[in-house]
């Protein structure tokens, strides 16, 4: 049977930033399988006669893998149907990497499996899928994530007295939750992420400290393991560092000049924080699409992948 199929391209740059969508259509008769045939070979030689369209604002090819992984990706290329009756056509999708098709796996069109494209790639290892894990039927379970990614090993270290990794590794979970909610840093002199995000989410009020002191804090703990940040020792920015408990308003400053504040109150209020943020991601389908495309990219001690030398 006759009938109109789809070949849809992205045209990225080196750095996988999209520019440009493309679409070919042509009429072809025969079977199903003869026509995706089709379509993969006219994909590699026919690309250039692509009709072109500007691709959305700030699109990547993280950010289509993303729709892949949520099997949406042909929302991207809704236009294309407008002069068409069809709202299942066959089709295929290919990127065009650097003026070239970049082609090392192909895919139906249902949500992506890792772990098939982990095998195709020759992979020699298993690891589970973070989206598979923890989706139930409709339901994303975040809390769940963000509770296996980071906080229950927070726990295991506070439970056990181990209040400094605690505090280090609490800070590195504000590092990365605030990277996947507001990206990269743009240049030194921006306001860090870590702070924005703090600032956003969390009421620091209670606990007496700012977000930007935190900061400086962390800059210390993380990278030198003491509280000596450059604006800590130039002054210009108070010494902070944790407590097991509240310290007495008087007692406060009388040694080295620190403030001190309850970590696990800390820790409560960022508890808060995260799920006043990770709603914004339950009620919006394109800050979802963000948080796959980077938390694809974060690891974590729950996600790790085991060598299988049978593969």
């Amino acid at each position: 049977m006759k009938e109109t199929i789809f070949n849809f391209f992205l045209f990225a740059d080196a750095q996988e930033r999209v520019s440009l969508l493309g679409h070919i259509l042509y009429e072809v008769d025969g079977t199903d399988e003869e026509k995706l045939a089709f379509l993969k070979v006219a994909a590699e030689q026919d690309f250039e006669k692509a009709t072109f369209t500007k691709a959305p604002a700030d699109l990547t090819i993280g950010a289509y893998t993303a729709r892949c992984r949520l099997g949406t990706a042909l929302e991207l290329f809704e236009y294309a149907f407008e002069s068409h009756a069809t709202r299942t056509p066959l089709f295929g999708i290919t990127i065009i990497m650097d003026g070239k098709p970049a082609i090392n796996y192909i895919s139906d069109h249902s949500p992506l499996d890792m772990d098939n494209v982990n095998q195709t790639m020759g992979e020699k290892s298993v690891m589970d899928d973070w989206l598979a894990k923890y989706t139930r039927g409709d339901t994303f379970n975040y809390a769940d994530l963000i509770n296996d990614d980071f906080l229950l090993a927070y726990k295991l270290l506070f439970n056990n007295k181990h209040y400094a990794s605690a505090a280090k590794l609490l800070m590195s979970c504000i590092d990365s939750i605030a990277h996947v909610e507001y990206g990269y840093e743009k240049t030194r002199s921006e306001r860090a992420v870590f702070s924005q995000w703090l600032d956003a989410y969390v009421d620091l009020k209670p606990i007496g400290v700012t977000a930007d002191e935190l900061w400086e804090l962390r800059n210390g703990m993380l990278h030198m393991s003491n509280l000596d940040s450059n604006k800590v020792l130039k002054k210009k920015t108070r010494r902070i560092s944790i407590s097991i408990g509240n310290v007495p308003e008087d007692a406060q400053g009388t040694f080295d000049n620190v403030w001190y504040f309850n970590l696990h109150s800390f820790y409560l209020a960022v508890c808060e924080g995260i799920g006043k943020w990770l709603q914004t991601y339950a009620d919006s389908y394109d800050k979802f699409l963000i948080f796959v495309e980077r938390w694809d990219r974060t690891i974590s001690d729950s996600r790790m992948a085991l060598y299988d030398p049978s593969r």
